[in-house]
């Protein structure tokens, strides 16, 4: 059977019913689909030694033969172990095996085999479960070695041996990549580059390949921007005209002065909300500086407008704070478990219905809202908080719901990212810069906290406690065995229960609770209920409660900088002297510095600046945002290749013909947009 790039993965030789369930449970369903399921890191066992010159936990491969084989019952368990003996031209090494008996039909006294693994020292100086096949096959030692994730009772070995069969055909694959900016660039084709993915033969050969798929997912990024700008073109939007009356008495009502640049990114958005051409704004802003009241204005002069926030948690905050800034419109929350009308509890049904009669003036809800099947055709204007998980594929996809009219587009941020970078990153929209705290706020008093001034700093937390302040405590971990020698939610909660502040009440608040528990425990800290919130990353986002003064921030070192800053955010809301207190548990000079630019500097931007610096772009989103949206390969550590890809799409959309001379980009932009209204 000739093997296609649509060949169910079934038609591979070894790949039977099982196993192709197993494939389908990952996504992969055709020989297509396992070109592009690449591994997620790589075992480098190219260093070939002989074994009297085998070092010690280091990856290596050996050529040897069996010499000895046999199998035994561990003394202390049920455990079947297997030992061996293997030789070679420079000496012998004892090697073990846990719980594969098989292993006795498989290796026979006398068969030459590769091994490859690390040699410990633990039972003496031994090759401790190494991988083996025979020599000279070369797919999982001798060589840089792909490790894949795996489903169901799939194995390593057998998708490792169907992606090779598949990689014959590699070459099918069009490369859909300008001609121009291949030659130009040195690059590899997108056949090499995927099989240089694969199964590259060197560091350097894998290092071209990932970056030309990088730069394929960055240059179909600036083409998709380009589709943005041209559908916008051809849209029109509702009108809404300044009416500076209005907004002048509706800021009047607030209770605190607007920033200068709160009025400025005011301004702008009302100038765009007057036009005729979709708006399509990033209002990016440092925590705290007040993007919610700018969201506000906006929604106060449309007429239907759909609040978008990414989480249950922060959509309900949001529509107790629009209820109480804006009392004489109808503001609705639409999620999986909290559904109401202004201030009044309404079952789901009605709630639509009012929708669909005009009834609603501001519909909050998550972002499942647009996949609702809700009769959304009337909205002026969409609000989408915390950008970064809304992808540019997405914002076409709202511009696609009409053919002729789009609604007026305000995304938000709170992850501060330098200008340059933003430009880059979110190339379709205008950019407006919240970068002024609102008076009255007082600078976060933080510190990094040794061991042997954490006593002093816990009685610290209880007088404030004592004080009638809460405190936020943050854990990378919800469970001890999520990962080793880091802070969990259930150990520490447990810790300052029993010892440092017990008699206090202590809730956790993590992802795994269910939906309506979490909404519970974090109303009951808002409310007061609550003085120690003990959490994982789930409150970085939106979650405010003026009141607490405490943000203790437990293995420190494990954050992203940039995520150090979300967090203490989460304090310093008000007038209240507030602290961030930083706990790392193992502190290199690295890490040091890190946690350092966060003690010495409160600006957002600056961190975000310093954090490009020391580490890279990579970790400007913090550690749950290793990339954009869209983007299986490229990170926002890859600067340089986002300025070449917008460099290169500049440069090619001059032609006003462009698209009609490469039909494979058109093709590939068609593609990702199919991709996505299937999403």
């Amino acid at each position: 059977m000739s093997l296609r790039l649509s060949t169910p993965a079934s038609g591979l030789p070894g790949i039977g019913d099982k196993a192709a369930l197993d494939l389908a449970g990952i996504g992969i369903k055709t020989i297509r689909d396992l070109l592009w399921y690449v591994p997620f890191r790589y075992d480098d066992f190219s260093r070939h030694v002989q074994i009297a010159k085998a070092p010690i936990d280091t990856p290596i491969t050996i050529d040897a033969r069996i010499k000895s084989i046999g199998l035994r019952a561990s003394t202390s368990s049920r455990v079947k172990i297997v030992d061996a003996v293997i030789e070679d031209g420079s000496g012998e090494l004892k090697v073990i095996w846990f719980n594969q008996p098989y292993l006795l039909k498989t290796l026979p006294v006398g068969s030459k085999h590769s091994f490859a693994g690390l040699i410990d020292h633990r039972f003496g100086k031994t090759f401790s479960n190494p991988i083996h096949e025979p020599v000279g096959q070369n797919v999982n030692t001798g060589r840089i070695v792909p490790v894949y994730g795996l489903s169901g009772g799939l194995t390593m070995r057998k998708l490792r041996d169907a992606i090779q069969r598949s990689l014959t055909i590699v070459d099918t694959l069009s490369d859909w990549l300008p001609s121009e900016i291949v030659e130009d660039k040195s690059m590899p084709t997108l056949a090499t580059a995927l099989a240089s993915v694969h199964f590259p033969n060197s560091h350097e050969e894998l290092n071209r390949g990932i970056d030309r798929l990088k730069f394929d997912e960055l240059f179909l990024h600036q083409m998709l921007f380009e589709e943005v700008r041209r559908d916008r073109k051809t849209k029109t939007a509702t009108v809404i005209p300044i009416d500076e009356v209005s907004t002048k008495t509706f800021v009047s009502t607030l209770p605190f002065t607007l920033t200068r640049a709160q009025k400025v990114a005011a301004w702008e958005i009302l100038q765009d909300l007057a036009k005729p051409v979709p708006m399509n704004r990033l209002l990016e802003g440092d925590v705290g500086s007040g993007k919610t009241v700018v969201a506000a204005i906006a929604v106060q002069a449309a007429d239907r407008s759909v609040y978008l926030a990414p989480t249950e948690i922060l959509a309900t905050q949001q529509h107790k704070a629009f209820c109480k800034m804006m009392s004489s419109r109808n503001i609705a929350l639409l999620t999986h478990n909290q559904i109401y009308f202004n201030s009044e509890k309404v079952k789901r049904a009605e709630l639509v219905e009012k929708i669909s009669n005009g009834e609603v003036d501001c519909l909050i809800g998550t972002h499942a809202v647009l996949q609702e099947g809700i009769d959304l055709s009337r909205t002026s204007l969409v609000i989408i908080d915390e950008q970064h998980r809304f992808g540019v594929a997405q914002r076409h996809a709202l511009l696609e719901r009409d053919p002729h009219h789009a609604p007026h587009l305000l995304s938000m941020t709170a992850t501060p990212i330098p200008r340059s970078l933003a430009l880059t990153i979110y190339g379709d929209l205008e950019l407006s810069i919240l970068d002024e705290l609102p008076k009255g706020r007082k600078p976060i008093g933080t510190a990094m906290v040794p061991v042997e001034q954490r006593v002093g700093m816990w009685k610290h937390v209880r007088s404030e406690i004592e004080q009638g302040r809460q405190v936020f405590v943050i854990c990378p971990l919800i469970d001890p065995s999520d990962s080793l020698g880091s802070k969990s939610v259930t150990d520490v909660e447990k810790m300052l229960s029993k010892d440092i502040l017990k008699g206090l009440r202590i809730v956790t608040l993590h992802g795994k609770l269910k939906s309506d528990e979490k909404q519970k425990r974090n109303e009951d800290f808002r409310d007061g209920k609550i003085d120690v919130l003990v959490s994982t990353t789930v409150v970085e986002v939106g979650v405010d409660v003026p009141n607490a003064t405490v943000m203790v921030i437990m293995s420190a070192e494990r954050f992203g900088l940039a995520q150090l800053h979300q967090l203490r955010g989460r304090v310093g809301r008000s007038d209240l002297q507030s602290y961030c207190y930083l706990l790392p548990d193992d502190l290199n000079p690295h890490s040091n510095n890190r946690l350092q630019a966060v003690v010495e500097s409160q600006n957002g931007f600056e961190l975000a600046e310093r954090d490009l610096e020391l580490r890279g772009a990579g970790n400007v989103f913090g550690n749950a945002q290793s990339g954009f949206p869209d983007f299986q390969f490229a990170t926002s550590a890859d600067v340089p290749l986002m300025k070449q890809a917008r460099d290169w799409a500049q440069k090619l959309l001059l032609d006003k013909d462009f698209f009609e001379t490469h039909p494979l980009v058109r093709a590939r932009i068609e593609e990702a947009l199919e991709q996505i209204h299937l999403e």
